[in-house]
């Protein structure tokens, strides 16, 4: 983690947006939400109601795109299963299900500006660790985490880890799973030119390379979990997708929390 480039983001949002670091939530949680915020990871309650969190975007926006689509059911915080044979579960920041779509995603604001790739632990690596509910042997999953190392921003650790949660719950449930069309989304913030342009012209320069990177790491990603997918799980119903939020903000624009949302984080085309 850059504390230097983290500071600046966070000093740099708080200026922008006229406020302090502690804000308020645009759209708020069902309680049945919160509860699971509370039960989260880290300290997601607290830190949603920070300018510079990630936890505070997903909550606004999937919050908000579950009352522009009636149909859709919102979760907080999935923890429904442990990667390996031991150990803690993964924890996916949202799973949106919406007849008979159902997406897990991974949610990113900042990080991939100021933090890198994350370093697989020791257990990821040795097949005896993996669980008997695992899809495909132990040793293709040792390839992949493996592979994952050769991302320097794009926190493709994090997603073979949710990637092996999913299918092993897929593989667990198969009747819930049969007619289900199945999402690992990693939905990432893309900076864009606008906000580069608050900074001086070497800051500015950093960031656009870390933009650049971040991109082309996102392409990376979708062919290296994708070809993993289809080459070893079997699974036809489910797919990886890299995407931003800044190509998705139009899918809540019939809300009254829109413009305050696509505002606040700064959700416009690069």
């Amino acid at each position: 983690m850059n504390l230097n480039l983290f500071k600046l983001l966070t000093e740099e949002l708080v200026f922008a947006n006229n406020d302090s670091l502690v804000t308020s939530l645009i759209c708020k949680p069902t309680p049945e939400q919160m509860q699971k915020l509370r039960e989260g990871d880290g300290n997601p309650e607290a830190e949603m109601c920070q300018v510079n969190s990630s936890a505070g975007l997903a909550v606004n926006y999937w919050r908000t795109y579950e009352l522009c689509h009636p149909k859709s059911k919102v979760e907080f915080e999935w923890k429904e299963r442990v990667p390996l044979k031991r150990g803690k579960p993964a924890n996916i920041d949202v799973v949106v299900r919406e007849g008979s779509d159902v997406r897990f995603i991974e949610s990113k604001f900042l990080e991939p500006y100021y933090s890198d790739n994350e370093i697989p632990r020791q257990s990821y690596f040795e097949p005896s660790k993996y669980s008997k509910c695992t899809k495909d042997a132990p040793e293709s999953w040792v390839e992949l985490f493996k592979q994952s190392q050769s991302f320097k921003y794009y926190n493709v650790t994090q997603l073979c880890r949710h990637l092996l949660a999913v299918s092993k719950d897929m593989w667990i449930k198969p009747k819930y799973y049969a007619q289900k069309r199945v999402q690992l989304c990693s939905v990432v913030w893309d900076m864009p030119d606008s906000f580069i342009g608050l900074y001086t012209e070497d800051v500015a320069e950093k960031f656009v390379r870390r933009r650049k990177i971040v991109r082309e790491e996102a392409v990376k990603a979708e062919h290296v979990l994708n070809d993993f997918i289809n080459t070893h799980l079997a699974f036809e119903n489910l797919v990886f997708r890299a995407t931003k939020y800044n190509d998705i903000i139009n899918e809540i624009q019939d809300s009254r929390y829109y413009s305050k949302i696509k505002e606040k984080y700064f959700l416009l085309e690069s």
